[in-house]
């Protein structure tokens, strides 16, 4: 299965990485022109102009697609940005170079996110994907000078984003030399060409330091040589006057060895294993049952034994072979839950699980609220749930989330989410809530951290996150020729306004009513899917 990687990109765009290739999406609405020929020839002009630069990937196919322009790349050969975080510091040095040097460029636009950018292991650059042109605007939001500080430091550490002075303890190598590293890099340069001058002067010194050390070790090389020249032929003499001393020694090694083992030896050792193997799977099935039992009928007293004279379960314990749950259940309720063993008990508590009596099953076992809870939410018996939680002596958790996610108490969901076990079917709803809250920032570090394999998660919130952002731009679009309108005075400009301003209405339309079917879809949990398009 190829890792799918989605993330909203250039305000209302995405960037889809599926094994080798990356596409990037463009609304056809945000460009400059609607007409696909234009679009393709202004990116063409464009990176015909870098094709002496090393920086920057070419896209191998330009395609329109559902209202959306599709920039395909090939990444093989390359590592995503994340890679860096993986190498030594000085290893990432030329990297960070590289990053500098494409920044210095101010004829070039690309943009600054960290998933445009990918590594060149060959070549030891940076590169990015997506690029500015005459008809593609990039929206962003910081300077070069704090873009590249931030990749640097996400490099540098387990941060994925940068909202203030990253902690030691945030730094993959925790040594004074790195610390003093970004606290230089991210709080003292202020330029580019600040960054570039002390970037080449702690890789002079890292060359200087690594051609002493390679000194060095040649040296010693050298004089291990020597010595062990001198030790060899002393050992030589002292194995050739043993040899001559000892000639039984040879005969004795050889004579000492172990012959291999026949084909038909190992035949037989492979069925005597199977059958091993069979004796003890049924006995180990036979013993889930009767060892109990047999602890219950014997006790043994320094080497003597002893038979019980309280109840045997043996019989018992049968009969639940044979499917009789409720006899085994009223044995054990006899002896009652202060005398059971615990193994008993385990038994007794799958048992109730089993018929359905969730009450007797979490009085046995505490732990398995949290089970009974989620079983009754699958069943959809919130009276049952309800009848539950009124039941239990002290307030659980996981009823209370299981009952906030049937009435739609988000806010509740939220608040409880790090108090219950995160089942593959909580974390979906805890996602929900998010979503219904419209904290998708939250939602997203959420599932990045206990649950970044569920991609229909969170492709959902990247969708969600991608059309309001759409929605927002719009708007703003209509506030300006709605002002255009009403200050005016050029008459073909306010018809032209006038009737985009019909499209965005429609388009404003469409798009709330598209947010709101996905807010209402129900999240999938890793081993179901959804399809967007028929969204």
């Amino acid at each position: 299965m190829v890792m799918v990687m989605r993330t909203i990109a250039n305000k209302v765009g995405t960037i889809q990485v599926e094994g080798n290739a990356f596409y990037f999406l463009q609304p056809l609405s945000t460009f400059k022109t609607d007409q696909m020929d234009q679009i393709q020839q202004a990116y063409e002009k464009r990176m015909a102009t870098l094709t002496e630069q090393p920086f920057y990937l070419t896209a191998k196919d330009l395609t329109f697609q559902s209202g959306q322009v599709q920039f395909e790349y090939d990444l093989t050969g390359f590592k995503a940005f994340d890679h860096l975080k993986s190498l030594y510091f000085e290893d990432k040095l030329p990297y960070y170079l590289s990053l500098v040097r494409m920044a210095k460029d101010s004829s070039v636009t690309v943009l600054w996110q960290k998933e445009n950018f990918v590594i060149d292991p060959e070549e030891q650059l940076v590169k990015a994907a997506i690029i500015e042109n005459e008809e593609l605007i990039l929206q962003n939001p910081k300077s070069r000078e704090d873009a590249v500080k931030e990749l640097i430091i996400i490099s540098l550490t387990s941060l994925n984003r940068v909202l203030g002075r990253p902690r030691r303890n945030d730094f993959f190598e925790q040594s004074e030399d790195v610390i003093r590293f970004a606290e230089t890099i991210f709080l003292r340069l202020k330029t580019l060409d600040e960054m570039e001058s002390y970037l080449l002067g702690i890789q002079e010194e890292v060359n200087e330091r690594k051609r002493l050390e390679a000194e060095e070790l040649a040296q010693q090389e050298a004089d291990k040589g020597r010595f062990s020249f001198s030790l060899g032929n002393l050992v030589k003499g002292r194995k050739e006057a043993l040899a001559k001393t000892t000639p039984q020694l040879t005969l004795a090694k050889s004579e000492g060895k172990q012959p291999k083992k026949s084909v038909a030896a190992k035949d037989s050792n492979k069925r005597f294993l199977l059958g091993t193997a069979g004796i003890l799977a049924a006995a180990v099935l036979l013993n889930i049952f009767l060892t109990n039992a047999n602890e219950n009928a014997q006790a043994t007293d320094a080497g003597k034994t002893e038979v019980s004279e309280e109840i045997s379960l043996e019989e018992v314990y049968r009969q639940g072979l044979l499917g009789d749950d409720m006899a085994v259940i009223e044995a054990l309720e006899a002896i009652g839950q202060d005398s059971l063993k615990e193994k008993d008990k385990e038994v007794l508590a799958t048992l109730y699980m089993e018929n359905g009596d969730y009450t007797k099953a979490i009085e046995a076992d505490p732990e398995l609220t949290s089970e009974v809870a989620a079983k009754l939410m699958e069943e959809d018996k919130v009276d049952e749930l309800q009848a539950l939680e009124a039941s239990l002596k002290e307030t659980s958790p996981e009823v209370a989330f299981e009952l906030a996610a049937a009435s739609e108490d988000w806010q509740t969901v939220i608040d409880l989410r790090n108090q219950v076990e995160l089942t593959e079917e909580r974390i979906p709803t805890i996602v929900s809530a998010f979503i219904q809250t419209g904290d998708l920032q939250t939602a997203k570090a959420f599932v990045n951290e206990k649950a970044p394999e569920n991609e229909e998660v969170l492709d959902r919130l990247l969708e969600v996150e991608k059309q309001q952002n759409e929605l927002e731009a719009l708007k703003t679009e209509k506030a300006e020729k709605q002002k255009l309108i009403d200050t005016d005075t050029d008459e073909k400009k306010i018809k032209a306004a006038k009737e985009r301003i019909k499209e965005i209405d429609q388009q404003i339309t469409e798009l709330e009513k598209g947010i709101e079917v996905i807010k209402g879809v129900e999240l999938c949990t890793p081993n179901e899917s959804i399809d967007w398009a028929e969204l």
